[in-house]
């Protein structure tokens, strides 16, 4: 096991990193501010305060975010990183041409590509952290609420535990806020435990969702611009997907902005055409469930009190705390983190 000084050591050699990116560069370049005086790619980003122009590099980011000590050593360890690094290489250039060219001309492997880049979009943000880490959390007190069901094997296992210092009604005290759950718990330096799940989502989302989705190319010539955010793929809930089980990653279906005039959509069931113009209200609407979809920040090439508006009564809704509910007959229980919108005719 290495000493804290080794530690220290080590992350002082790999200061000269740079911030990993969780929304990485390549994607928000193609959302740059154009014009003179920029010597580097700029974004308009949309904070609690106003919205400020800030360079790309600088933003959805923060240093050593994939950086993660190794169990046995405590080494520092970059494997996520490079995995994320080597996934952008395969889908840049792939994300270009659709843009370039406004069609969907995607051999099988760069198809594939895109699946994945855009899995690894889903799982790699503070926010996507924040939601397994809610999960998590609601899974534990419903285990729990549902054990504290049985009163005298409660009663009996806490005396034992407390080895008879508790009484009868404190023991009772603490059933009650276990089966109400009315407490809360943390989960400290869990952010590569949360991360390293993610991975293993992000290729099954990929091998048996993504890449078998019908993929669809949302086109704008209007003045209306996409935008995107910090959790850059957002959901609607298909027109055959029942309200009770509302939609999720998998399920769902994915929009995905990759620049102000293209949007990819991926859905189980073809809208019969693989390119769809959006008029200018349908883009107000994607861009509306995008803001709902972001965690902190928005992103966009063009500075719009309109919606910095929108984005102040709907950001980072979708992070919300995770919630249980259990179904009245049998031993299920499902999960939900919010409303999913209803797709509309794109």
């Amino acid at each position: 096991m290495m000493t804290v000084g080794e530690q220290d050591a080590i992350f002082g050699l790999m200061s000269a990193t740079p911030k990993d990116h969780y929304v990485p560069q390549c994607y928000l370049d193609a959302f740059a501010i154009e014009g003179p005086g920029k010597k580097e790619p700029h974004i308009y980003q949309y904070m609690p305060d106003g919205i400020v122009s800030a360079r790309i590099k600088d933003v959805a980011s923060e240093k050593h975010f994939y950086t993660f000590p190794h169990k046995k050593t405590g080494a520092p360890m970059r494997e996520v990183d490079e995995l994320l690094t080597h996934i952008e290489g395969l889908a840049s250039p792939v994300i270009k041409k659709i843009i370039q060219e406004g069609e969907l001309n995607l051999s099988e492997e760069e198809h594939k590509n895109l699946a994945i880049f855009i899995s690894m979009l889903v799982i790699r943000t503070p926010g996507f952290i924040k939601s397994q880490e809610s999960v998590e959390e609601e899974g534990t007190k419903e285990f729990m609420a549902i054990k504290a069901l049985n009163k005298e094997k409660f009663h009996k296992d806490w005396k034992e535990m407390a080895e008879d210092s508790l009484s009868e009604e404190d023991i009772e005290k603490q059933r009650q806020i276990i089966i109400n759950k009315k407490y809360s718990i943390e989960f400290p330096n869990s952010k590569g435990h949360f991360m390293a799940r993610g991975v293993k989502t992000a290729e099954r989302l990929a091998n048996y969702y993504y890449y078998l989705k019908k993929l669809h190319l949302l086109y704008s010539d209007s003045e209306q611009v996409l935008i995107t955010s910090d959790n850059p793929v957002s959901v609607y809930r298909p027109v055959y997907v029942p309200p009770a089980m509302n939609a999720g990653y998998a399920n769902g279906t994915l929009l995905v902005p990759i620049g102000p005039c293209f949007a990819l959509l991926l859905r189980d069931k073809s809208l019969g055409k693989n390119k769809i113009k959006l008029s200018g209200e349908r883009i107000k609407l994607v861009n509306k469930n995008i803001i709902h979809f972001s965690d902190n920040y928005v992103f966009s090439n063009l500075k719009s009190k309109k919606i910095f508006e929108v984005y102040k009564n709907e950001g980072g809704k979708h992070f919300q705390k995770t919630k249980t509910t259990r179904m009245k007959s049998g031993p299920y229980t499902f999960f939900t983190s919010g409303p999913v919108p209803k797709e509309f005719i794109f």
